[in-house]
């Protein structure tokens, strides 16, 4: 798990506003997964993309990256619409705007746009979170 994917599941697995919309994974907690999620994991469910972008954002004196991802929601076909509203609407306001802790690195900017609807997967409804960190090395 890279440092952002990390900070990333740290600030959305600690949430217990979240917590109490997700499924429990294997008693480990929140049902947060990086891609792919497991194949035996119970709706609803949270998963972090992979970098959609990566691109450096150097200055003079430091080093840094632009990163893209986005934040997929899930929730059982049938299921209420509200429910999967609440858990998009949650993810937003955990990562927009927020400073989240990501080793090696300060978050400089730490933006979110969505959510809005992913595309139709035949076991569930989606919705997207798009996140946006601009990071510096520390």
């Amino acid at each position: 798990m890279s440092a952002l994917t990390k900070g990333i599941h740290d600030v959305l697995a600690a949430d217990s506003t979240l917590r109490g919309l997700l499924a429990t994974y294997q008693n480990q907690g929140a049902a947060v997964f990086s891609d792919p999620p497991p194949k035996d994991a119970q709706l609803p469910y949270i998963v972090v993309s992979d970098n959609i972008t990566s691109t450096a954002f150097d200055t003079k004196g430091t080093r840094g990256r632009e990163v893209i991802r986005d934040v997929r929601c899930y929730a059982p076909i049938g299921s209420e619409h509200t429910k999967l509203d609440a858990v998009a609407e949650r993810v937003f306001t955990l990562l927009h705007r927020q400073n989240i802790a990501v080793t090696g690195f300060v978050v400089v900017i730490a933006s979110a746009s969505g959510p809005y609807a992913a595309p139709v997967e035949p076991y569930a409804l989606g919705e997207i979170v798009t996140i946006r960190y601009i990071l510096m090395e520390a």
